[in-house]
């Protein structure tokens, strides 16, 4: 699976799958930000693989300027180069509670709104770890938690989506977000100074 491929995702990606010797199976989006789905139009296309997004997420797939406000036509692609033309024949559905699997890998889905209101995360209990494995998106990173001041985000919704699904999963489990190192649930919950109000 590829998460968030941002720009210039499309050369490390494929880069590192040829690397591995591996095939991607599935483009998994945890949310609908530019920077995080820059890429999908050209990996989806070059790798013939689905793409998976939240549904309330869906305003940003079909115009991902909205998350700025009310942005003049063209202002993305005039001031940051960035041209969408969105593969929407490829798009599937993620919905919270459901199990994905690919690779011989299964991961739960859960929805959490906050950063955006499609925001998800994935779980990954792999049998090789003795640890769970978060992939987090821009809910919650080492020593912060991700901006709710773009369109539709909430305050309230994101620290009420970290106190339902990443503050009950066990101190160990490793946390892979969308910008930053990797930290773990223990570490965030001890230290991150976002969490104080909810713990």
């Amino acid at each position: 699976m590829v998460f968030d491929p941002g720009q210039g995702g499309a050369e490390v990606v494929r880069g590192a799958l040829a690397e591995e010797g591996v095939r991607c199976e599935a483009i998994v989006l945890t949310h609908g930000h530019i920077d995080h789905l820059w890429a999908v139009p050209e990996l989806a296309a070059s790798l013939d693989v689905p793409v998976l997004l939240h549904p309330a997420d869906r305003w940003l797939w079909h115009d991902p300027g909205a998350a700025f406000g009310d942005l003049p036509a063209g202002a993305l692609e005039a001031q940051l180069g960035f041209r969408w033309a969105p593969p929407t024949e490829r798009l599937s559905d993620l919905r919270d509670g459901m199990t994905l699997r690919f690779a011989d890998t299964a991961m739960t889905v859960r929805h959490t709104p906050g950063h955006t209101p499609g925001s998800c995360v994935f779980l990954f209990d792999l049998p090789h770890r003795t640890a769970g494995v978060l992939v987090s998106g821009d809910l919650i990173f080492a020593g912060s938690v991700g901006r709710t001041d773009f369109a539709r985000g909430s305050w309230e919704d994101e620290l009420a989506s970290i106190a339902r699904v990443v503050l009950p999963l066990p101190d160990a489990t490793e946390v892979h977000a969308g910008h930053g190192p990797p930290t773990t649930v223990g570490a965030e919950r001890a230290g991150n100074p976002f969490l104080r109000e909810i713990v």
